[in-house]
């Protein structure tokens, strides 16, 4: 029992350790490059927050896109729209004076965007997604989200702490 609780503590500080990795170099790009969207090696996530996509994606998954110059017809991208950033299927490419622009349509949208997109507006493509865990962070956004976690987080404390005391005392 003993070596099951080493283990599940080490994979835990494994895990926190690379989210810490993660969100610093997220912020630093953020702080640093105000104007871009923040990557990590190619790779950007966004959280889906309308049914637009129903059901390739749905309300509260993570997308996970990588940056490519790449795009064909009914490829999913992610790409900018005023201030917000919106994951549409490539609905149909039209060439003008020799560019490439992009229309796209959202799966459950009866019509396609209004705006011509070029490759310089989309973030990037598709690659997988991670139901659900986006819910999660926009709650934890909020104050009452913040408040549960550092309960959940000054509770996890405490009980290590009374475990750590009880063993020193055996």
């Amino acid at each position: 029992m003993k070596i099951i609780s080493k283990i599940s503590k080490i994979l835990l500080w494994i895990v926190l350790i690379i989210v810490a990795l993660y969100s610093t170099i997220i912020i630093v790009q953020k702080l640093i490059f105000k104007d871009k969207t923040p990557s990590f090696m190619g790779y950007k996530n966004f959280i889906v927050l309308t049914g637009s996509m129903k059901p390739a994606l749905n309300i509260g998954d993570i997308v996970i896109v990588k940056e490519t110059d790449n795009i064909k017809k009914g490829d999913i991208i992610s790409f900018k729209n005023q201030e917000s950033v919106v994951t549409h299927r490539v609905y149909e490419i039209r060439k003008e004076n020799g560019k490439d622009y992009y229309i796209t349509k959202g799966d459950a949208n009866s019509g396609t965007d209004d705006d011509l997109l070029s490759i310089e507006d989309i973030e990037g493509k598709y690659c997988f997604k991670i139901p659900f865990i986006g819910n999660i962070i926009l709650f934890l956004q909020k104050p009452i989200g913040i408040i549960i976690l550092f309960s959940i987080l000054g509770f996890c404390l405490l009980l290590s702490s009374l475990k750590t005391d009880k063993e020193q005392e055996e």
